[in-house]
């Protein structure tokens, strides 16, 4: 799955849009999202894995506000008709690991309309994360492959792997760290320092940091 709801998506104009939308379907990628400020029928997309429909949800609200009325049914339209329901949000200041609280009120409506999960990025850096109503919201996972050199934060990321059960789903998280857009695996002492940063960063009950911490790849 590819989410391509960003602020820059819409660079090179409406036929920039088209041409990326093209090629990825000649690809046969599965993708979802619409540029910047933009709630459409490109926002949403299903599929079917292992006999279960999931609903994925992409959005963008970086140069203004979402229109959170549409969004909300969106997910509302997921939530009814699928089993579950995985929201991207690019949002959020670049280079803040505190996410903020326009972030946080619009999750927390998301999930009460039927979001299951919540997967941020744009700030560039990681951001905390939190459990909502026992779902999880990850407001950055940082950067992946990116040219920014200039800083330890920019190279280093968070990946979420969802293990998904009869009736919940299971969280596994990735700590990785890029040198000159290499990714490799964080080794112990540091995904031991990075994520007690991590959780300085979020806002979470002692039950959830022992839980997470005990999840993050070995």
């Amino acid at each position: 799955t590819f989410n391509i709801a960003n602020n820059h998506l819409a660079d090179q104009g409406e036929s920039g849009i088209i041409e990326t939308s093209k090629n990825l379907d000649e690809l046969g990628i599965f993708y979802f999202g619409c540029h910047d400020r933009q709630v459409g029928e490109c926002s949403i997309k299903t599929k079917e894995i292992n006999g279960r429909k999931i609903g994925w949800a992409g959005f963008s609200m970086v140069y203004g506000k979402l229109d959170e009325e549409l969004a909300i049914d969106k997910i509302k339209h997921l939530a009814s008709s699928t089993d579950l329901v995985i929201v991207n949000m690019h949002w959020g200041v670049e280079y803040e690991h505190h996410f903020n609280k326009a972030q946080q009120t619009l999750a927390h409506k998301l999930i009460d309309a039927g979001a299951d999960i919540i997967i941020g990025h744009h700030p560039h850096v990681v951001q905390g994360m939190e459990i909502y109503k026992k779902r999880p919201i990850f407001y950055s996972l940082g950067n992946f492959i990116f040219d920014q050199y200039f800083s330890l934060d920019t190279q280093q990321g968070l990946g979420v792997l969802l293990e998904i059960n009869d009736d919940n789903f299971d969280i596994i998280l990735l700590p990785i760290k890029s040198k000159a857009s290499q990714i490799s695996w964080m080794d112990q002492k540091e995904k031991d320092i990075f994520l007690e940063e991590v959780v300085s960063w979020s806002l979470l009950q002692a039950e959830d940091v022992d839980q997470i911490l005990s999840n993050a790849q070995r």
